[in-house]
């Protein structure tokens, strides 16, 4: 993945600088369907393909089909994985994230908070209670 995530960094550090394009301008030609058959935009896209297939293998969710390709989010059309797929990574996330969140609290148990009783509350001067 770094080796992937340092060519994208250098492919797309050469196409703004060529074509005079910030990273949301570069970004919306990635995202935009009229544009087609443009080869730097193409790489652009197929480096993204590759590092999120590369981050599937890593947590070995190989099974998720991406189905990269134009897709609405948020009210947008982008290059992304497709709707199921965003389903399916997210829900898997949150397990992995309920997984490692048991283990760390069965790790480090914290000590239940005790909360002041009345008698040792301080209260502030002329309070009724």
């Amino acid at each position: 993945m770094r080796q992937l995530g340092e060519q994208l960094d250098s492919d797309r550090r050469e196409i703004m600088l060529r074509r005079q394009l910030g990273l949301t301008a570069l970004y919306n030609l990635v995202n935009s369907p009229d544009v087609q058959g443009d080869a730097e935009v193409d790489l652009i896209r197929s480096i993204h393909v590759q590092i999120d297939e590369a981050v599937m293998e890593a947590y070995g969710w190989t099974d998720i089909s991406l189905e990269h390709g134009f897709h609405t989010y948020r009210q947008m059309e982008r290059w992304t994985v497709s709707p199921a797929a965003r389903v399916e990574i997210l829900d898997r996330l949150l397990e992995e994230n309920h997984r490692r969140a048991a283990i760390e609290a069965q790790q480090n148990p914290k000590p239940a908070k005790r909360g002041k009783s009345l008698e040792e509350s301080e209260k502030p001067e002329g309070a009724m209670f």
